[in-house]
């Protein structure tokens, strides 16, 4: 049954791709780019709802208070588990977000399309040094603009139970920009796992920490500081997922 559920969810997926994305693409010479972010938040919207229908990946939302929806200058930096947040957080988050992300995806049918039309910050990873000159300047361009930046400072989809150092460019990108910096535990990984076709029903936790100030602080002291307010909160919802689980025994 999982399979099959998974099997309505995808092919949902795929129209509402047409349609967003597609709609996102086909209205590119005509409309600002604020307004056809606006077809990426339906996007996340209609394939989290599905979840919950569809899956029974429902979610809970701890630290709403703590979005601070009136910020001009801010990075998102976020645990990365699942595809799952990439859906979620544009949906919910207040103002437009710019993805950092590989310039690769420009070349999958109408998503990649829609975010290159966008002019989110795409990086080529394989130009090392002036991969992160590239980020910088398009990252300081999305920020003069008003729009937030997020990234997954691990990198990569890390499953639950592991573990990675986190990459220091979204720590030192803030620091550079005067950005503050909103951190966000999450436990999708249960739920969708990496290239994993079933969805396992259950609730996914999501927590917004205190936003963190850069003012006097070094890129190292901000990137450590924000991985162990996340890693702390992800262990804290661990254990509370493991006791609700215990008691409801």
């Amino acid at each position: 049954m999982r399979y099959i559920r998974a099997a309505v969810f995808y092919l949902v997926a795929c129209l509402a791709t047409i349609v967003c994305a597609g709609g996102c693409v086909v209205t590119w010479p005509v409309l600002p780019r604020k307004t056809r972010y606006l077809f990426g938040k339906c996007y996340g919207r209609i394939l989290v709802e599905t979840l919950r229908v569809v899956c029974g990946v429902r979610y809970e939302v701890i630290g709403a208070e703590n979005i601070p929806a009136d910020a001009a200058r801010l990075v998102i930096l976020s645990k990365h588990q699942s595809a799952w947040e990439t859906l979620f957080l544009p949906a919910v988050l207040p103002r437009p977000m710019s993805f950092v992300y590989k310039q690769s995806l420009h070349w999958i049918p109408l998503l990649g399309w829609a975010l290159k039309s966008l002019n989110m910050v795409a990086v080529n990873r394989n130009k090392g040094v002036s991969a992160y000159a590239n980020f910088l300047k398009r990252g300081r361009d999305a920020v003069e603009r008003g729009w937030w930046i997020m990234l997954f400072p691990e990198g990569t989809r890390v499953a639950p139970g592991n573990r990675v150092p986190y990459k220091s460019g979204g720590a030192r990108f803030a620091v550079a920009c005067n950005c503050d910096v909103l951190p966000v535990a999450l436990n999708s990984g249960h739920c969708w796992g990496r290239n994993q076709f079933a969805k396992n029903p259950g609730t996914i936790t999501v927590s917004f920490g205190p936003v963190i100030p850069t003012e006097g602080k070094s890129a190292k002291e901000l990137n450590e500081e924000v991985e162990n307010w996340i890693e702390q909160e992800l262990a804290r919802i661990e254990r509370h997922e493991a006791e609700r689980a215990d008691a409801g025994k």
